[in-house]
């Protein structure tokens, strides 16, 4: 009898992106592509970058099927059927040319350090930033892929509390280090997100405001489940660990683009942080706080969100299974800060 061919898990260009020995050329091959892109669109102004990154975006709306199915999936998990099916597709759009345009303003990074903050930015809030830091206790602050995340980041320092910011680093060393001198430009650090418990306290303890982004699906058992949108997310406890056990202030910081191509960056009051009994308990009371901070900045813009994340992919034991997890359970973790 004729065995039957298995057919493969992977098409053929998952498979080729698998082999071992092409891994180093592919590899170097994106560093390359990577470092062309941003320095080609560094010549443009920045208006004309900014737009071909949204377009840039909107190609990969079209081309990559996955992740628009899951931004799609994600829209619909977060608000029902009362968002017609035609406003899911426009905002997941919106959504994929936002995320595009924040790739493509890496390259104006080195310009943004260089130009007075006035030009690039307009601050709301900050005096809840400086009198948290002013505690010499350090200062976490907190946000989501949302708004400009990268740009909040990288003027932080700007206004005189620089930012370690906690990294997932990427397995392109070249790619990494490269990404990572642009986001050091205005003397921010770095921290591995393998190894952070101990660059996070070093930070806090010298007066440094560490960055955590708490909007990615957390995997294994790591994860604390919070409501997000009405439904268990898988969440990283480290916000509210690291507030429980340093004392550090915690502030919110989101960020949208004016009119004028100039960046608003509103930080709120600090969240109460006190310990009232068990400290697990204290650390979901803290961790759903703040999810719920970034929930409501995500409602009044949802297209400024990374929708195309699969966040809703780990799930509790005793809850059914998002659709978008269960056709792509092999995909890939996003970072801490990336």
């Amino acid at each position: 009898m004729r065995r039957s061919r298995r057919r493969s898990r992977f098409p053929l260009l998952r498979r080729i992106r698998h082999l071992e020995r092409l891994r180093a050329p592919r590899r170097y091959l994106a560093y390359l592509a990577c470092r062309a892109a941003l320095s080609g669109l560094s010549l443009l102004p920045r208006p004309i970058g900014r737009g071909a990154g949204r377009a840039c975006g909107l190609l990969f709306y079209i081309l990559s099927a996955r992740h628009r199915r899951i931004a799609l999936d994600n829209l619909r998990l977060a608000f029902g059927d009362g968002l017609p099916r035609g406003e899911r597709a426009r905002l997941a759009r919106a959504s994929f040319a936002h995320a595009g345009m924040i790739m493509a303003d890496a390259a104006y990074f080195a310009r943004s350090a260089r130009q007075p903050i006035e030009r690039v930015a307009v601050y709301e809030g900050k005096e809840h930033l400086l009198q948290a830091a002013a505690g010499r206790r350090g200062v976490l602050v907190f946000s989501g892929h949302f708004g400009h995340w990268e740009l909040v980041a990288l003027l932080q320092a700007r206004i005189g509390v620089p930012f370690s910011m906690v990294v997932r680093p990427l397995e392109n060393g070249r790619l990494d280090a490269y990404l990572g001198r642009l986001r050091r430009v205005t003397g921010n650090e770095l921290i591995s997100k393998y190894h952070a418990a101990r660059g996070v306290l070093k930070a806090l303890h010298a007066g440094r405001a560490v960055a955590l982004l708490i909007d990615q699906n957390v995997r294994g058992d790591g994860g604390l489940f919070v409501d997000f949108f009405g439904v268990p997310a898988s969440t990283t406890p480290a916000l509210a660990t690291f507030a429980l056990k340093s004392g550090a202030p915690i502030v919110p910081v989101f960020s949208s683009l004016l009119a004028d191509g100039r960046i608003l960056i509103r930080y709120g009051p600090p969240v109460h942080v006190s310990r009232r009994g068990v400290l697990s308990d204290d650390i979901r009371a803290v961790t759903q706080a703040c999810t719920h901070i970034l929930e409501e900045e995500i409602r009044r813009r949802p297209e400024c969100w990374l929708w195309m994340h699969n966040r809703w992919r780990t799930r509790p034991a005793t809850a059914p299974v998002h659709r978008s997890a269960e056709r792509d359970g092999a995909a890939a973790e996003a970072g801490s800060f990336s």
